[in-house]
């Protein structure tokens, strides 16, 4: 090699040394930029996955390979970022020397070569299609979850209990546990983790000392060998299974079933769901004869006299009322009748704890509710009266 060419390539090597140091701050602000613009696209990803998972559709691998590289730089700038200050203090003569050559190299080098990666990133970033319906023998397969859903008070709870008699009666040792819990609106991982302890016979002293996670390992170490069947009764939102214990049913796993209840579809396919089941309410004709054989013969025979008293009672209460001056009879609307306001200040000051949670009750009287009002803490609200 000449002695020009030793010397090209030296000087080459300073001046890609050099722009790192020089061009630092420059490059930070690019990068801050460039993760902000990344984070954007990552949301609007994000979104669109959850809503195609929603319809029982599965996400593209490649999409989950970006998602999970995007989660790996951000983290790796938040680091970068967390020594800015003192990075960029030791920059002088105006950013083109630093007080520590090498520090400021090494620094300026990883900004740069992430800037790249993050550019690269959203180069990347853009999907025609995010999921894809599974194949018909996954569909299959995936049958170790069910879900099953519908309005409130149609029976899927009655349903989930004859699934679970008809899995204790089971002869044939189909599985070695069958696990209830009531989960309901609001989560409480330590209460599942207890009902499953109990069955389990994990419970005790030892047990009540031990942490979360620490009695999700112990669930986990017996339950990896058993073959069981797990009900969820009433879930409102995704359940984390790992967090309870739980190993999750797969495909080579199929030594597990996972059978749920929840009033939303939505929960179905966040949850995975294989087969998704909705439990309707009754015909008309089903229900009427259902009432009428629970009601009885001479219940009903007497509908229509228990009626009428009903209704006078209901007219001599009213008119007690008004002659009371609790009530006040309308003066243009014969048929309707209102609250005199004391009357209702007063009843709106019991019902609100005596004036004490008096912010928890959000009252707007003759407007017809259309929309939310404006409240400046939900978080407190615990009523919403349309008083007509």
């Amino acid at each position: 090699m000449s002695c020009d060419q030793v010397v090209n390539q030296v000087t080459q090597w300073f001046c890609v040394k050099e722009s790192y140091i020089h061009n630092l701050e420059e490059n930070l602000t690019a990068l801050e930029t460039a993760v902000e613009e990344l984070k954007a696209m990552q949301d609007d990803l994000s979104r669109r996955v959850e809503r195609e998972e929603d319809k029982g559709l599965r996400r593209l691998s490649q999409v989950q390979v970006w998602l999970t590289r995007v989660e790996t730089i951000e983290s790796q700038v938040n680091g970068v970022f967390s020594v800015r200050t003192t990075e960029l203090q030791r920059l002088c003569l105006c950013g083109f020397c630093s007080k520590s050559l090498t520090l400021s190299y090494r620094y300026g080098k990883r900004v740069f070569m992430m800037l790249k990666e993050v550019a690269n990133l959203k180069a990347n970033g853009e999907f025609d299609v995010v999921a894809e319906k599974a194949q018909a023998s996954q569909v299959e397969d995936e049958v170790t979850i069910m879900g099953l859903y519908g309005m409130g008070g149609v029976g899927k709870t009655t349903l989930l209990t004859q699934i679970n008699n008809k899995f204790r009666k089971t002869d044939d040792d189909a599985f070695d546990i069958v696990i209830w819990t009531v989960v309901s609106m609001d989560v409480q991982i330590k209460n599942i983790q207890e009902d499953v302890a109990k069955k389990l016979r994990l419970d005790g002293e030892d047990w009540n000392r031990k942490d979360k996670e620490q009695k999700a390992c112990d669930i986990h170490n017996v339950l990896k060998r058993k073959k069981f069947v797990l009900l969820l009764d009433d879930i409102w939102e995704k359940v984390n299974l790992a967090e309870i214990g739980v190993p999750y049913p797969t495909v080579e796993n199929g030594d597990i079933t996972l059978i749920f209840t929840t009033r939303s579809l939505e929960v179905c396919g966040r949850m995975e769901a294989g087969v998704k089941m909705v439990v309707q309410c009754l015909p008309p004709h089903d229900a009427l004869e259902l009432f009428k054989k629970k009601v009885g013969e001479i219940t009903l025979g007497n509908e229509s006299k228990g009626m009428e008293r009903a209704e006078n009672k209901a007219y001599e209460i009213m008119g007690s009322l008004i002659c009371s001056s609790l009530l006040i009879q309308h003066e243009e609307r014969s048929n309707f009748v209102y609250l005199h306001d004391v009357v209702r200040e007063m009843a709106l000051w019991i019902a609100s704890d005596f004036g004490k949670q008096k912010d928890n009750f959000i009252v707007h009287a003759c407007v017809g509710l259309e929309e939310i009002p404006k409240v400046q803490n939900w978080n407190i609200v615990k009523r919403i009266l349309d008083c007509p």
